[in-house]
């Protein structure tokens, strides 16, 4: 009976060094099953981008995000290194049935404040296969809060009524290229009281108060509250004014 239990234990012995399982003990487990983690598209994007130093680390990131349609939130994300000169950014691993890879800016949870360019957008007619690679050159692209304020906001939203016709309602010019003079220390021609933007005060700035303010008595006409959902832009907008305004 003991020579019997000897062998099947010698035999057992046998199979399980046959299987490789000695490969635990040096550690070696992910070169002998070839893991890869490199399948997916690739961004390639190099050059400068202006202004990234406006943004409060703490508060915001710009990142190469890819999104899901009619997605606030990305599928992933990575965050581009706070730099003025040039970058040499890579990123690996997207997965190519993402709707969109934008370089866009994120808030604290995560939400897409802007979109500074879209690097790919998925169609019928175009689609790219895993592993291929996406290259820009950002040539100088202005990350700065105000070019994001005016194509998330005044571009979109505003410039309707504040500059395409002749006579822009209260008289003020929101279209691009006109915007910033028309908004920074210049009176209010609703409250004498107030400039349309007081730099370093978002509470004492016109345009801060008509999009998070509105009700009997405020002075304006229009609800410009109901342009936004939640406070992600008129958060962008205090940030910006209490940061300097800066242009």
């Amino acid at each position: 009976m003991n020579r019997f239990v000897a062998i099947w234990f010698l035999g057992v012995a046998l199979f399980f060094s046959g299987v490789g399982l000695e490969s635990c003990d040096d550690g070696n487990i992910e070169e002998e099953l070839n893991f890869s983690v490199k399948e997916g598209l690739v961004v390639k994007l190099t050059g400068g981008l202006k202004n990234m130093e406006q943004w409060n680390s703490e508060k915001y990131q710009i990142v190469v995000a890819a999104f899901a349609a009619k997605d606030s939130y990305p599928l992933l994300a990575k965050s581009l290194p706070i730099q003025a000169d040039s970058q040499d950014f890579l990123f690996e691993g997207i997965s190519p049935s993402c709707e969109t890879i934008e370089l866009c800016v994120l808030n604290l949870i995560n939400k897409r404040v802007a979109t500074l360019k879209t690097l790919y957008e998925r169609s019928d007619e175009v689609s790219l296969d895993a592993k291929d690679t996406i290259y820009y050159h950002s040539d100088g692209l202005d990350v700065g809060m105000f070019p994001c304020i005016q194509s998330a906001i005044f571009t979109k939203r505003c410039a309707y009524c504040h500059g395409m016709g002749e006579t822009p309602a209260a008289g003020l010019y929101l279209t691009e290229g006109n915007s910033y003079a028309a908004l920074v220390n210049v009176p209010s021609k609703k409250l004498d009281s107030l400039k349309r933007v007081l730099p370093y005060d978002a509470s004492h700035s016109m345009l801060y108060k008509v999009l998070t303010e509105y009700g009997e008595g405020c002075g304006w006409h229009y609800d410009h509250t109901k342009f936004f959902y939640g406070n992600t832009m008129s958060n962008l907008v205090k940030e910006w004014i209490e940061s300097g305004s800066e242009q």
